[in-house]
């Protein structure tokens, strides 16, 4: 099986001949070709160069999974503001609808804009380049769309205050998903990745994390399925414990193809309800373990998962997204590990 083979297989629930890695690599592949931030997202955003840095982190380290560019999740379509520091991680400073009938002027295929289309440029870069490895679209999730779109903190307050409001909006980006999906092409990649660490019963409450998140997935799911795309939910927050199966299984029931758990949930428990119903992602814990080291620790974090669930329908990732500044010798010595077990 090619990579990519291999990867959707898995994430299918078909089997594969071994354990599939998959970096959300959204600003490493920067440190390895020494890009400065601001270089790819400058004027115009630099497709040939995201292209470039992917692969190039790729090339490094070896995993099956790729997202297709340097990403952001970059709202000045909307009128936000980002902020590119040269050796840092993009991010947001000013929030687009923090006065509420500014979305009014809006139509969610404004994200469609120039950054939107050189990042889909350089999802077809990569996979013209390296047609044998799995592409996978990063798209930001409903809850998480309406916090950068409205402000967390505002956004949490109109749940409790106006939960018309915060409906509202989380329509508005359940729509804004949509857009960026159909926009970037199924033809661009292999999977499309819900990344959603706003989207967290721990921060909601189980009852809003239904309402505000889970409704809207089901939609979602629906319509990457009538794309003929699998589809890979990564909620943060609490999932593994007894009190929280129902959560999980609500999740699982919006239809989605693979759940992929944060930090601070056992294997075991995420195990239990996934079986046999979708597949797992998840792994070491990428703001600890895999930023801190030592590699004896990350080797040990690594073999614990894949003690639970390394026969199982699983591909290994970390907890979260992998970042500019994160040690690569330390991605390496995990994918070493996931090997070296698959060898066993």
């Amino acid at each position: 099986m090619t990579p990519r083979e291999n990867f959707v297989s898995r994430i299918l629930m078909r089997g594969s001949e071994r354990t599939p890695v998959f970096l959300r690599d959204l600003t490493l592949g920067l440190d390895v070709n020494n890009t400065p931030t601001d270089a790819v997202f400058g004027k115009e955003y630099d497709s040939r160069e995201s292209a470039r840095c992917v692969l190039a982190l790729q090339n490094t380290l070896g995993q099956d999974a790729v997202v297709g560019c340097i990403h952001t999740y970059s709202l000045e379509a909307f009128g936000g503001i980002t902020k590119y520091p040269s050796d840092g991680i993009p991010y947001l400073s000013g929030a687009p609808f923090d006065d509420i009938t500014k979305m009014n002027e809006h139509d969610p295929d404004d994200i469609r804009d120039r950054l939107l289309i050189g990042m889909r440029d350089s999802y077809r870069i990569v996979r013209k380049k390296a047609p044998d490895l799995a592409v996978v679209m990063n798209i930001s999730g409903p809850v998480n769309t309406a916090g950068n779109l409205r402000g967390i903190e505002t956004f949490l307050m109109d749940t409790m205050i106006n939960p018309d409001i915060a409906y509202a909006i989380t329509e508005f980006s359940t729509r804004v998903m949509k857009s960026t999906i159909e926009f970037i092409g199924p033809e661009n990649c292999d999977t499309v990745y819900i990344a959603a660490a706003s989207d967290n019963p721990d921060m909601l409450g189980p009852k809003d994390f239904r309402r505000y998140s889970l409704t809207h997935m089901r939609d979602i799911t629906r319509f990457v399925h009538g794309l003929e795309l699998p589809l890979v939910f990564h909620p943060h927050g609490t999932f593994s414990t007894s009190d929280r199966a129902d959560l999980l299984a609500d999740s699982i029931e919006t239809g989605i193809d693979g759940f992929q758990f944060a930090e601070n949930n056992e294997p075991l428990g995420i195990l239990k309800q996934t079986k046999d119903k979708c597949s797992i992602l998840g792994g070491v814990d990428a703001f600890t373990t895999l930023l801190m080291g030592p590699e004896k620790r990350i080797t040990r974090d690594t073999n614990i998962f894949l003690d639970v669930l390394g026969k199982e329908d699983y591909v290994l990732t970390c907890s979260c997204s992998l970042n500019r500044g994160l040690p690569i010798r330390n991605v390496k010595t995990m994918i070493e590990a996931v090997r070296d077990y698959d060898r066993r």
